[in-house]
């Protein structure tokens, strides 16, 4: 009998405990310990106003309303993005420090001795969207078409400076070097940190030409100030038909490159998962379609997968081009 009882009050302990305080917090904590449960923090390698950050501030916002926390964008730009690249691998790999990769990280490991491998030190989440570029000149430039630049450098080598937006190495600086090399010209490249800078210095007069972002030029296109020439694209873009591509002008090159999201690598497998939902989610809100074609892009989603293969390839591609044109390290 004493021992019926004894079992009896250990059961009515057992009931009594689950339906305490005690257990319920513990049920509020697992609930609460969900990620995120604190702002993220976004490194911009690049300038604000470029197109990367313009971009990645649209996308920032939406996906922050599927996380219910804010994603909060933190720029440091310089040496191309890899400032922004070295403090990405040494962040904390709970997905509260994450980054918007762009081709630069392939370029960079090819080109100098960096800190960061984008093979092993990054987790990619989501491919976002490519970047179209311009051949970008000044409103009031004499040079009306790429035939007049192209004529006007030809006589004119040693005066032809152009803008390599971001930094020598990078895109606009090997489509031009590409396009030099079929004409058998050699022009002189002047690098800059991110665009903003790049378009003052061709508004001051200090360049001739520049082959910008679409994203970075559109609104000083827009407004007066800046003419696009051709478009480095495979198709002419919706809102400039009249403009032509580069490879209708003899060019057989386009530039089109997908960038997105990555974390520093180890994420939990559910940090990924949640991150990229968040990131699909963000690309379909009419806000972030809206302004993708405002500057003549489109989302392109790819998931965590598809971009960690993109990544793979690029790494392979950039470190043939740059060695073909001399720019790969000894």
């Amino acid at each position: 009998m004493q021992k019926k009882s004894t079992l009896n009050r250990r059961a009515l302990l057992q009931i009594a405990l689950v339906g305490s305080p005690l257990f319920g917090s513990i049920n509020t904590i697992a609930a609460e310990d969900k990620f995120p449960t604190k702002p993220i923090k976004v490194l911009v390698g690049f300038p604000a106003g470029g197109a990367i950050d313009l971009i990645m501030r649209a996308v920032a916002l939406e996906a922050s309303k599927k996380l219910g926390q804010p994603l909060m964008i933190e720029n440091r730009s310089g040496a191309s993005g890899a400032l922004a690249y070295n403090a990405l691998k040494i962040a904390s790999p709970d997905g509260y420090t994450i980054a918007p990769v762009t081709i630069t990280a392939f370029r960079a490991p090819v080109i100098e001795d960096v800190s960061f491998d984008p093979l092993q030190d990054f987790q990619y989440l989501a491919g976002i969207t490519d970047i179209p570029f311009g051949v970008v000149v000044k409103e009031d430039s004499p040079f009306k078409t790429w035939k007049d630049l192209l004529a006007w450098g030809r006589s004119n080598p040693s005066q032809m400076m152009y803008g390599a937006a971001a930094g020598l190495g990078n895109t606009s600086h090997l489509f031009v070097e590409e396009v030099a090399a079929k004409e058998n010209l050699k022009w002189t490249p002047i690098p800059f940190r991110g665009t903003t800078d790049c378009i003052q210095a061709l508004l001051g007069g200090q360049i001739v030409f520049t082959v910008d972002t679409i994203a970075g030029t559109a609104a000083l296109v827009k407004g007066g100030k800046l003419r696009i020439l051709a478009v480095a694209t495979d198709a002419r873009l919706p809102s400039w038909p009249q403009i032509p591509t580069m490879r209708e002008l003899g060019s057989s090159i386009s530039v089109n490159n997908l960038w997105g999201i990555a974390g520093p690598k180890g994420l939990d497998p559910q940090v990924t998962l949640t991150l990229e939902a968040a990131f699909k989610f963000a690309m379909e809100q009419p806000s972030v379609i809206s302004m993708l074609q405002g500057v003549e892009q489109k989302p392109l989603f790819a998931d965590a997968k598809t971009f960690k293969a993109f990544a793979e390839r690029s790494v392979k591609e950039q470190k043939e081009v740059l060695t073909k044109y001399g720019f790969a390290k000894k």
